[in-house]
């Protein structure tokens, strides 16, 4: 595959040259090791690749950009060789397959000092990794052939050229597929990256950075409601439980972007607690003995746009948990398709477990 990147900078000079180019193309080596649980356990070293096509924000008129300071929008393609374990104390071998990726992300601008910025960048995206319990029986780690991934990190944009710019980023990569099958012990990694980009063509409509800043008003105070469905899989097995979430909150918003917010959340089970039951015995902190759970939260909303960022930090109000499970956490995305009305993607967890991933609707009056 590396034999192919040069023509990935080549092939953009077929374009005519123009000022202020904005869309780019990039590649990135990738070296990662794992952290947490699995630290002690085995030893590895993870390599790869990734492709990044992005746009450069810098000369957006957009009032969210200028706002949270964001300098880039992503869209990458990784491959993640994690084949190269050692055994533990046991023989077992825990390679874990290859992963290919597809991601997003936004790089938001710390610092800027010369030709230099400081930036953080929070990704998302949806990974197919090749080897699970149940192509592996050794393995514990993967329940699901597909999986989501979450990265955070600082990293570095060095401008050396009037179209190019050296990239590094040190980020916490993490692999989940939210407890929708189980086992989802999943993988943590501390990863780094080192790359290149090339700014490749100018947009159709070039944004200079004097037009007026184009503003998405939002209502400041709001009553939201959602509801949404999910699953918990069970212990190596292909089958699930079923859960419906319910959700109602006061939102105040101190700008279009930041929001506030307080309210309820409830979860219904399709199925309580048996501890006779192996695959019901496994001690996950979201089990319950009774079909409803209660929780009161406060949170964020961090608007870009038509999308957002969401999260909450809980208390249960009333919840039959057979591990005394006293708070909670839940986070995710929403997609604003009118200003009242959405759809969302919602997790729900108890300190560092997913319980489960809730896909629903939401309204905002």
């Amino acid at each position: 595959m590396k034999k192919f990147i040069p023509l990935l900078f080549l092939f953009p000079q077929i374009f005519t040259a123009q000022e202020n180019k904005d869309v780019f193309l990039g590649y990135s080596s990738v070296y990662a090791t794992s952290v947490g649980k699995i630290n002690g356990d085995i030893k590895n070293y993870i390599s790869g690749q990734q492709i990044t096509i992005g746009k450069d924000l810098t000369n957006s008129n957009q009032e969210w950009v200028k706002y949270l300071s964001a300098k880039n929008i992503n869209f990458n393609l990784v491959h993640l060789d994690m084949n190269q374990m050692q055994k533990d104390l046991w023989g077992r071998n825990y390679a874990f397959g290859d992963a290919y990726a597809a991601t997003a992300n936004i790089d938001f601008r710390l610092a800027k000092l010369g030709n230099v910025d400081l930036l953080f960048s929070p990704t998302v995206g949806l990974s197919y990794i090749t080897k699970t319990v149940y192509t592996d029986p050794d393995s514990y780690f993967f329940g699901s052939h597909l999986n989501a991934v979450f990265d955070a990190g600082l990293g570095i944009e060095y401008q050396f050229l009037k179209d190019f710019a050296l990239t590094s980023k040190v980020s916490f990569l993490h692999f989940s597929n939210g407890g929708i099958q189980l086992p989802n012990a999943g993988v943590n990694t501390l990863a780094a990256t080192v790359g290149i980009k090339k700014n490749i063509i100018a947009s159709k409509k070039n944004e200079e950075t004097n037009d007026e800043i184009i503003k998405s008003e939002m209502k400041k105070h709001g009553f939201e409601f959602s509801i949404g469905a999910g699953q918990r899989g069970k212990y190596k097995i292909k089958e699930a439980f079923y859960r419906v979430t319910f959700s109602s909150a006061y939102s105040y918003f101190i700008n279009n972007m930041i929001g506030f917010k307080a309210g309820l959340d409830a979860v219904y089970y399709d199925q309580v607690f048996n501890p006779l039951v192996y695959d019901d015995s496994v001690p996950y902190w979201g089990k319950s003995y009774e079909h409803i759970r209660v929780g009161a939260s406060l949170g964020t909303e961090i608007k870009m746009n038509k999308l957002s960022f969401n999260a909450n930090y809980g208390t249960y109000v009333y919840f039959k948990s057979p591990y005394n499970q006293k708070t909670y956490w839940k986070a995710g995305l929403r997609y604003y398709i009118t200003p009242k009305i959405g759809i969302e993607s919602m997790m729900y967890a108890h300190k560092v477990q997913a319980d489960i991933i809730s896909f629903g609707a939401f309204v905002r009056l």
